[in-house]
């Protein structure tokens, strides 16, 4: 029966293999954008659901890029330059670099827009101290540096003149000849360039590109800056893949380089089997679910190495111990023997994974069903496989054998319980030190270069560290009026961009053009203009026509080639509602944002921190549940005492390992939460196996031993990733594991197993 079983099982197996393969063949299910591990945005409000959409997309699928030098015409030619070599890299739906108008339509534009786009302090002018508006038209007028598209024709009252000052931001210029954005800045002119992706989709070339142009760059004298979402992912990715490489490399290598070391025998290599078809079935059940898999969770993934031959080496150890007569250890006898505890510690194994599941993170919602789909092909394959494998075994004498009969003999007496009440001490007050935390920035680690470009960009855009309002109102006019409002109130306490510096308001356009027409009537007013040799009877004209052009909307004047600058602020109608959002930079300290119905902060970070704060909380409520059912099973199993001390092994790594990231200053975050999930459910597998399997102390000892040491072996890998929040799991299981281990070993030392 065993042999029918184990056939079929590896016909599954080629089936699964097959339908992988194909699967990364039409498209890899490899998930590498950071923003797929975030928690999915439960938010009911559409409104900010679109606000979120616009960010994100702000932030992934553009590049900045500044091409500096200290001759203008060099940082010109130089971003030309940069611009096709980006554009002709086929990774770019569109480089914007060389801005060509329509010279007409911004004639149009400018016409149409003049009235509704007037500043402010114009505004004020015209309203309060008209003559003065007019005595600064007159000086423009004579000065052939304004720079005006617009002829003394084409616009006597000169409101056109505003609408590009309108919508250059943050001392941004436009050089007609080259047609570029540019800065100054330092004594060095700063070309803008913007890149297009056409998704989101993380693209790791994207770094070698950057690299080339910045040599390139220092080859020819002038320097690049870039920065974007983009880049950081692309960075991520790359790390990611490059990490689950050598991790799995080094784990691997170490894991069988201890086993060869420790049973002498190219044999145990076969415990590869298991292994291999764990991470199979793991990866297959994942895209099943998900339809993908993310490379974080395959990088955790490979800290399974060591847990997925747990089973084995339990069952191999018991050989160390049969050198004297290798003929009387018999596989699977022995397989037989210890299966029935084996059994119970995959259950108990199980449910930490399988309570992940309820956790509303994704990454550890994949890692539930790539864990526990591992867990259970690894088992079948140790039972079924492994025992015709090793039908020729023989054990042999190795100094593991004779170090672990010492250790039983050691941790049997009573001083070792001295050591024990010593270090739980250490470790109780190690709790009372702890820190619990949650931050996204320990989720990826910025790299260094990167992060200066993006800092050096916004101190030269003048855009410091920022933060974005959401502001939603029942109409547009109403909205613009709730930009005012919010740009009244922050005051001095921030540099805002919103809607109301790029647009007035339908009642203040209306009111302008009343005063305009009142004007009309009061020459003595625009006598400046007359003084110039200008009819009078033309400038009443111009007064009357733009009193009488019609308002325009917010929508309609997004539109215009001048918008670009305010153009992503607006989110539009949503769900009966009007929308924008209003950008601050360098704001500070003490910065509060006044209460009002209609704003908003879209503070992302301290949302999605607040989220990790419930997800953690959430799993330590599970643990807890999951330590109650489990007692209940051990004592259903095993009588309330034995379950009971096989309950106190991962309750005690639980506190500890919280002790020890308290004595080291490390923040029990989520990561960490999740660590003591797996750790737990390990400590139950080790201390089930010490008290039940029909083996000698030694056998026992040296099975969890070997069992911990690979296991620590692939997840101390973890605590050297660059990804804090990895580092931090990675610590977490190996202190967790390692006090497992102290523990179990006790219960196997001084606890005797019946062999029948």
């Amino acid at each position: 029966r065993m042999r029918y079983l184990s056939k079929i099982y590896a016909v599954c197996l080629v089936l699964m293999a097959g339908w992988l393969g194909m699967q990364f063949v039409h498209h890899a299910p490899v998930q590498t954008q950071l923003t797929a591990l975030l928690p999915h945005d439960t938010s009911r409000n559409p409104v900010f659901q679109a606000a979120n959409r616009a960010q994100e997309q702000q932030l992934n699928q553009q590049i900045v890029l500044l091409v500096g030098a200290s001759e203008a015409d060099k940082a010109f030619q130089a971003a030309a330059q940069v611009a096709q070599t980006w554009q002709d890299s086929g990774y770019f739906s569109q480089v914007d670099g060389k801005i060509e108008p329509d010279l007409a339509a911004l004639r149009q534009s400018l016409q149409t827009l003049g009235v509704a786009t007037l500043p402010a302090e114009q505004v004020r002018q015209l309203r309060e101290q008209p003559q003065q508006y007019f005595v600064e038209r007159a000086e423009s007028a004579v000065n052939p540096f304004s720079g005006s598209l617009l002829s003394l024709e084409e616009d006597w009252l000169g409101l056109g003149r505003f609408v590009f000052a309108q919508s250059m931001q943050n001392g941004l210029s436009w050089h007609s000849e080259y047609g570029m954005l540019y800065t100054e800045r330092d004594g060095k002119t700063w070309v803008w360039l913007r890149a297009h992706l056409p998704n989101t989709t993380p693209h790791p070339e994207l770094l070698s590109l950057l690299q080339a142009s910045k040599q390139t760059a220092q080859a020819e004298g002038y320097a690049l800056l870039a920065t974007g979402g983009a880049l950081f992912a692309a960075d991520a990715k790359q790390s990611a893949e490059r990490e689950s490489g050598w991790m799995s490399a080094v784990g691997l290598t170490l894991t069988f380089g201890l086993l060869l070391a420790v049973f002498r025998s190219w044999r145990v290599l076969a415990l590869m089997v298991p292994l291999g078809v764990g991470v199979l079935v793991g990866v297959t059940a994942a895209v099943l679910v998900f339809g993908e898999i993310h490379a974080l969770t395959l990088v955790v993934g490979t800290s399974l190495v060591g847990v997925l031959v747990d089973f084995p080496l339990h069952w191999l150890a018991s050989s160390l111990f049969h050198f004297r007569q290798p003929e009387s250890w018999n596989g699977v006898n022995v397989m037989q023997r210890v299966l029935p505890s084996f059994v119970v510690s995959l259950l108990i194994t199980l449910s930490g994974y399988i309570l992940l599941w309820f956790t509303p993170l994704p990454v550890l919602q994949q890692t539930a069903v790539f864990s526990a789909a591992a867990l259970l092909g690894a088992f079948a394959a140790t039972v079924w496989f492994l025992p015709p494998l090793f039908r020729y075994y023989q054990p042999r004498q190795t100094g593991f054998t004779v170090w672990m009969m010492g250790l039983a003999h050691l941790i049997s007496g009573r001083k070792m319980s001295w050591i024990l009440a010593i270090l739980l001490t250490l470790l109780s007050i190690g709790v009372m030190r702890s820190q619990w935390q949650d931050d996204i920035r320990h989720w990826m680690t910025m790299r260094p270069d990167l992060l200066a470009d993006s800092q050096q960009i916004a101190q030269i855009s003048g855009m410091g560290a920022g933060q974005t309002v959401l502001i939603t109102a029942r109409s547009e006019d109403e909205l613009l009026k709730q930009n005012q409002l919010l740009e009244r109130a922050i005051g001095e306490q921030a540099h805002i961009q919103s809607l109301n510096q790029w647009l007035l308001t339908k009642h203040e356009q209306i009111l302008l053009k009343q005063q305009l027409a009142k004007l009309a009537h009061q020459p003595e007013i625009y006598a400046p203009l007359l003084d110039l040799g200008v009819p009078s009877e033309t400038i009443q004209a111009a007064l009357k026509a733009a009193a009488d052009a019609p308002t325009v909307s917010l929508a309609d004047s997004l539109t215009a080639p001048q918008a670009e600058a305010f153009r992503a602020l607006y989110l539009g109608e949503v769900n009966g509602q009007w929308a924008s959002l209003a950008r601050l930079y360098d704001v500070r300290a003490d910065f509060r944002l006044p209460e009002s119905e209609n704003w908003q902060l879209l503070d992302k970070r301290s949302q999605l921190n607040q989220q990790f704060i419930e997800t953690r909380n959430l799993a330590a409520w599970l643990k807890l549940l999951s330590f109650a059912v489990a007692w209940a099973g051990l004592w259903w199993w095993f009588g309330w005492r034995r379950g009971s001390l096989m309950l106190a092994v991962p309750m005690v790594a639980v506190v500890g390992t919280l002790g020890v990231l308290g004595w080291l200053g490390l923040s029990v975050s989520l990561f960490a939460m999740f660590g003591l999930l797996l750790a737990a459910a390990i400590g139950v597998d080790y201390a089930v196996y010490a008290l039940t399997a029909p083996e000698t102390a030694a056998a026992r000892v040296a099975g969890i031993t070997l069992a911990a040491m690979t296991t620590c072996i692939s997840f101390i890998l973890l605590a050297f990733s660059t990804t804090s929040a990895v580092a931090i799991f990675g610590v977490s299981v190996s202190v967790g594991v390692a006090l497992s281990w102290v523990m179990a070993i006790c219960l196997a030392a001084r606890h005797q197993v019946s062999k029948h």
